[in-house]
């Protein structure tokens, strides 16, 4: 896997009020950290930033960080956090975390179901439970995806993280009884039949009902007439 680059600069100001003067700006206030280096407040263009986040990788994407006015700093970071505001969706803060090419991380990846289901061909319901799976590995054997072709899966069949091999030098992290894609049974509603001897009711018909009364009160006004 190669890097993608990312330009980024460094910041000044903290708090709240520079960090929102930086989105107005169209930029996203960061921060790098790790490899027992001093944390570093950086910006990054939004439009930019924004690619990178939907591109293959998702939200934890690893990238090789290039600090313009501070080269000495530049290198490559996994994309720990990205903070979204609970509204509006939109990105108000980021977490690098500096990684060596040369040592195992831990991140996660996506699940991708490819096929579709014989379970669901007979009339069954799939369920993708795990979306996500954690694994360790060197930073340029991430995979872009854990890809599971749930073709074979019959009803009441699953698949859980134990039944998967992973690709080459990439081991799971997550708990490998954990199910990641099940086929249940569709649900059936079943009406309860009437007792034996009990009759069904009609329901009442309200339009009915209400010509029943008005004839009721004009035969009483008639009565007192």
């Amino acid at each position: 896997m190669e890097l993608q680059t990312l330009k980024v600069n460094t910041r000044g100001g903290q708090g709240k009020g520079p960090a929102r003067r930086t989105r107005q700006a169209g930029e996203v206030p960061a921060v790098i950290y790790g490899d027992k280096q001093d944390a570093v407040a950086i910006v990054i263009d939004l439009k930019t930033f924004d690619r990178v986040i939907h591109g293959a990788m998702g939200e934890h994407a690893i990238v090789q960080l290039e600090v313009a006015d501070k080269p000495e700093i530049s290198g490559p970071a996994l994309i720990k956090e990205v903070q979204h505001d609970p509204v509006k969706a939109k990105i108000l803060h980021a977490d690098f975390m500096r990684i060596r090419l040369d040592e195992r991380l831990e991140t996660v990846v996506s699940v991708v179901l490819v096929g579709r289901a014989k379970g669901v061909i007979d009339g069954g319901v799939i369920d993708h439970q795990l979306h996500e799976i954690e694994i360790e590995c060197l930073a340029l054997d991430v995979p872009l995806h854990i890809e599971i072709d749930v073709s074979p899966l019959a009803i009441g069949d699953s698949i859980h993280v134990s039944d998967v091999t992973p690709p080459s030098g990439v081991s799971f992290v997550t708990d490998a009884a954990r199910t990641i894609v099940a086929v249940h049974a569709p649900r059936v509603e079943v009406v309860a039949a009437p007792a034996e001897g009990e009759e069904l009711k009609e329901p009442e018909k309200i339009g009915e009902e209400k010509k029943d009364e008005v004839k009721e009160e004009k035969e009483e006004k008639k009565e007192k007439k």
